[in-house]
């Protein structure tokens, strides 16, 4: 799974598992689609001690991402970032290229 994580997402996830107890060397991110009440996708991010079926193990700046397969069927180039105003960790499509 092509999946981009941006460097602050990666410090705002490692301060969220620091601070939830969660053992960075079993443990990780669970980035699960859930569907939304307008019908789209939305995406739930969690903390995890550990993947479960079916999951994509995904590894990012020292951190661990067990990814739902259907992320990947509803989001094209998934990007993890942070949403500024708030600090909240979003996944949204990458930008398409300039030109």
């Amino acid at each position: 799974m092509a999946i981009t994580v941006t460097d602050e997402a990666v410090e705002v996830l490692k301060r969220s598992l620091e601070l939830g107890g969660v053992d960075a060397s079993t443990g990780g991110v669970r980035l699960r689609a859930a569907r939304g009440l307008g019908g789209g996708m939305d995406i739930q991010v969690e903390l995890a001690e550990g993947p479960v079926e079916g999951e994509i193990r995904v590894e990012a700046g020292g951190i661990k991402l067990f990814v739902d397969p259907d992320i990947e069927k509803g989001i094209p180039d998934p990007v993890v970032t942070v949403e500024p105003q708030h600090e909240i960790v979003v996944v949204r499509p990458a930008d398409p290229p300039l030109g």
